[in-house]
């Protein structure tokens, strides 16, 4: 099992790297093609599409291929990627192969995810947290080790470094499945073999589905809306060299870092829905103080204090809403991630637009708004029961 989660945890190293390698070459490409911001934004975009694509298929693809020949496909698929993106083709290539990397990593994310709440039945916060540090810390390294292959002019070395690693994690990954694959086995949903009690048909686990998409939808929305856009609103509002502006997005990655080695430990103690209520709390409270700060050490400390706060959000948030309706992992799994993709692009573009065409101001209460709308959604949750199933009724259904 310890084999396991470290293995699950390259996985969610390789996706943390490879969601961040365009957007850090964004300028070098953009440079060598020719071409403008609007169509990086048509590239960041085509990999999104990619991802939101394999989270959305992944329910179908697992149950066809299986989830480990499932992740050796992907593991190729990201390398095709990136090794003919690599060798810098015309323009409509790069565009027709950077959905393969979204595909890639988007497949990993659910399956992942879902193997291990599956798998991991004692400290689950604590496995999934894990992979979380993982996630951080290829997001958090990989644009300071590109911005050092940029200075030294060997910028194109950065996706054969993505390609090597997913080409030796495909052949650790083919060690691991051939003697441990039985621990990869997809467990037949709770479905199959019973039947949802009445009290729950109908509207009220529609209803629960909905809020947990919302919660992630806002979630991440707000989390992608900082990170893309923290630099410009201390650029604005305080008027700090760019330089040392951007360093707020590698302080609040690396207090995601941090707060990730200990959030599953403090879920587990306290509780899921306690953890979750104080986290997003905690949030909400620090935005506001955001608003009235005036110092530029001041800005970092709440920006610090925010990523210790977020840090183990999504993580315990994906273990509790999967609690809620048991024996549905993958497809509960599945429509939250797609659900987190989705709000981080449409969030990310809203906070773009409020900058430009209206106030910073406006822009920090939207981001407020967004914190107070995550507290009163996992208040609602709190007051959830997991869908519940019997299977005498199934027998007895199945008997007559």
């Amino acid at each position: 099992m310890k084999r396991l989660i470290w293995i699950c945890c390259c996985f969610y190293l390789l996706i943390g790297i490879t969601s961040v390698v365009i957007a850090a070459l964004l300028p070098e490409l953009l440079s060598h093609y020719g071409r403008n911001y609007a169509d990086g934004g048509n590239l960041i975009f085509a990999q999104f599409c990619g991802f939101l694509l394999g989270v959305l298929t992944q329910p179908l693809l697992s149950k066809k291929f299986g989830r480990s020949r499932m992740l050796s496909f992907t593991l190729w698929f990201i390398f095709a990627g990136f090794i003919v993106i690599a060798i810098l083709p015309p323009w409509t290539i790069v565009l027709c192969f950077i959905p393969l990397v979204g595909f890639g990593s988007g497949i990993i994310e659910s399956t992942i995810g879902a193997m291990i709440i599956d798998a991991v039945k004692d400290r689950t916060a604590v496995a999934l947290s894990r992979l979380e540090v993982f996630y951080g810390v290829g997001a958090l390294s990989m644009p300071i080790i590109i911005s050092i292959l940029i200075a030294s002019g060997y910028w194109k070395i950065s996706f054969y470094a993505t390609c090597l690693f997913a080409l030796l994690l495909a052949w650790a990954w083919s060690r691991f499945t051939s003697t441990h694959g039985h621990l990869l086995v997809n467990k037949k949903n709770i479905e199959k073999h019973t039947v949802v009690s009445t009290v729950n048909r109908g509207f009220v686990p529609l209803a629960m589905v909905s809020t947990c998409i919302l919660l992630f939808f806002v979630y991440v929305g707000l989390e992608m809306s900082l990170v893309n856009f923290l630099p410009s609103i201390l650029l604005e509002t305080m008027k700090l060299d760019a330089a040392f502006a951007a360093l707020s997005v590698s302080f609040y990655w690396g207090a995601m870092i941090v707060g990730r080695l200990v959030c599953g430990l403090l879920a587990e103690k306290f509780g899921y829905p306690r953890y979750l209520l104080w986290s997003t709390l905690g949030t909400f409270i620090v935005l506001i103080c955001f608003l009235f700060v005036t110092t530029a050490w001041a800005a970092f400390a709440v920006i610090t204090l925010m990523g210790l706060l977020m840090s183990g959000l999504f993580a315990i948030a994906l273990i509790y809403s999967n609690s809620l309706f048991p024996g549905r992992t993958e497809q509960t799994t599945s429509k939250l991630i797609a659900a987190s993709g989705l709000g981080g692009a449409c969030m990310s573009w809203l906070t773009g637009r409020f900058m430009e065409q209206t106030s910073i101001t406006f822009t920090l209460y939207f981001l407020v708004g967004l914190s107070a709308l995550m507290v009163l959604l996992i208040v609602i949750m709190m007051r959830m029961r997991p869908v519940q199933a019997t299977a005498a009724a199934s027998t007895a259904e199945s008997l007559s």
